[in-house]
This record gives structure tokens, C-alpha cells and sequence, in this order.
């Protein structure tokens, strides 16, 4: 073989290699545009997966994180919410006429803890960012990262397809001192007749009392049980409180109209995990109530 017919092939060769990568993720129908992973306090990771897709294609089929996955939302680009199954770990979207999905989910497989500290493990074919709780502090890595940084407080993951172990620890958060309450000012005298009648509403407030036994929980306890919690989760347990112990979700997304309608969700799934609320179905709603 002469010097020119092998640069022929080897031209030849070098062109069937560029366009065949297209090819095989033309047949897929879709380009994956990033991967993300938000880990909070809990153990709870939510996942962000963002895809150019096909739009001549009737549905693309995507690699999950987890087998098991909840809160699933899976939307085009005009934020239109599109159909899907899952099999297994893979879940199909049914994507016609779209030219970009996000896929989120949440999912508690993906870490675990044991003595004190968290371990999120997961097997991705996918480059991927991670976000790691805020002022969480990294033990162990069973590989180097492509890039570690930090933002908002949070340990920020660059990483490249392979399986991953990544260790760590969270700060211990105390509980917010109570303020010192201020002495009350001296009371008048008490009328005689007023002191009567004092007496008789104690009397029957203590029946009621005694009738009922068990009052709504107090939501003190619970915040000084869990200092962990963040601000939404503070006031939302003290929303639900105050209305008895137990609320619709619709009466909390009504409440706290500023937060979106999955991370309402979220949350309460969040306290649910942390056995600080239940969560039961009435009719076509859910109601949440607070454990006492």
C-alpha cells in the first residue's frame, strides 16, 4: 500500500469518526445540556436534568439517578408540562413538537448517614454539578473532582461520568435563644365581683380542658427539637399550629403564596421524612398535620 492510498484512508477514517458521535446521539434524540444535583440538610437531593431534544421525535427516553424518585415534574420550553413514564431507572417523556425539556425530581436514595456523617454515592453517565448542603465541610472523595468551589456557602461539585462517593459533615446549628421576658407591671385590686367571676371561667375552662385531654401540639417543642429546620420550615410549622394542627396543602400554598408550588411540596415531604408532620389524603387533597 503506497503512502497516498493510506492517507486516503486514514482520512476516510478520521471523517466516519467525527460524524458517527452525532449520529449515535441523534438516535437518541436528545443532547443533554447539564445535570444537577441540589443536596439538602436532610438527605433529600433534588435533580435538574436539562435536554435538547428532537422535536421531530414522539418521545425521548432519559437515564435516571435513582430507581426511586418522587415530586416529578417534567416541562418544555414554554414551561407546558409534558407526559412521561418511568421503567425502572428510566424514564420516558413523551416530547413532540418540544425543543427543550427539564426534568426534576427528588429522591433519598442517593445518600445516607451513619455517625454523624452523610454519604452521597451515585453512578453517573452523565457530567453533572453538585450542590452540597450550606457550610457542609467535604471528608471523603474516592476520586478528584474536575473543580471545587464554593457558592453561597455551599460546596459546588464539577463532576464527570464514573461512579461517585463524596463524604461530609454539617455544622452543628444551636437553637435561637429565647428573649428574656420583661416583668410585668404591678396590677391594680381586684374587685371582689370580678374575682368571682375569674373563678368561675377557670372552673369551666379546666372542664373543657379535662373533656378534650389533648390540645393542638405546640409548635415550641418541635422548633427546639429540631434546630436544623430552615425559616420556611419554622413558619410553616407554625402556620399549621396555629390553625389546630392540621391544614390543607392548598391552605399553605395560600399562605405562603411566594413559594412554588413544588417546593411547598417539598417541604412538606421534608418534614413528613423528619416525622414532624402526616400526611393523609381527604378526597382529592392532601391534608398535613402536625405529630403530637
Amino acid at each position: 500500500m503506497n503512502k497516498t492510498v493510506a492517507a486516503e484512508l486514514l482520512t476516510a477514517g478520521c471523517i466516519l469518526a467525527l460524524i458517527s458521535v452525532p449520529v449515535v446521539s441523534a438516535e437518541l434524540g436528545y443532547f443533554v445540556d447539564f445535570v444537577e444535583l441540589r443536596v439538602y440538610r436532610d438527605g433529600l437531593v433534588h435533580v435538574t436534568q436539562a435536554l435538547t431534544v428532537n422535536e421531530t421525535f414522539p418521545a425521548v427516553t432519559v437515564n435516571l439517578l435513582a430507581s426511586m424518585i418522587e415530586n416529578v415534574i417534567v416541562v418544555d420550553e414554554n414551561d407546558t408540562v409534558l407526559d412521561y413514564k418511568i421503567v425502572d431507572s428510566n424514564l420516558t417523556v413523551f416530547s413532540l413538537g418540544a425543543v427543550r425539556v427539564v426534568i426534576e425530581y427528588d429522591t433519598a436514595m442517593l445518600t445516607k448517614k451513619e455517625a454523624g456523617v452523610w454519604t452521597l454515592t451515585l453512578n453517573t453517565p452523565y457530567n453533572l454539578t453538585v450542590h452540597l448542603p450550606e457550610k457542609s465541610t467535604i471528608m471523603y472523595l474516592n476520586q478528584v473532582p474536575t473543580t471545587i468551589s464554593t457558592e453561597d456557602s455551599r460546596p459546588v461539585l464539577q463532576l464527570f461520568p464514573s461512579r461517585w462517593e463524596i463524604s461530609y459533615v454539617l455544622p452543628v446549628v444551636p437553637p435561637s435563644p429565647s428573649p428574656t421576658p420583661l416583668p410585668p407591671p404591678p396590677s391594680p385590686p381586684i374587685p371582689l365581683e370580678y374575682l368571682i367571676g375569674s373563678v368561675l371561667i377557670i372552673a369551666v375552662a379546666g372542664s373543657f380542658l379535662l373533656i378534650r385531654r389533648r390540645g393542638p401540639p405546640k409548635a415550641e417543642k418541635m422548633l427546639k427539637e429540631h434546630p436544623e429546620l430552615r425559616k420556611e420550615d419554622r413558619e410553616v410549622i407554625q402556620f399549621i399550629a396555629e390553625r389546630g394542627g392540621k391544614v390543607l396543602e392548598a391552605e399553605l400554598r395560600e399562605k405562603f403564596p411566594e413559594l412554588p408550588r413544588t417546593t411547598v411540596w417539598r417541604l412538606v415531604k421534608r418534614l413528613e421524612k423528619m416525622e414532624i408532620v402526616t400526611i393523609k389524603k381527604i378526597g382529592y387533597q392532601n391534608q398535613i398535620e402536625l405529630k403530637k
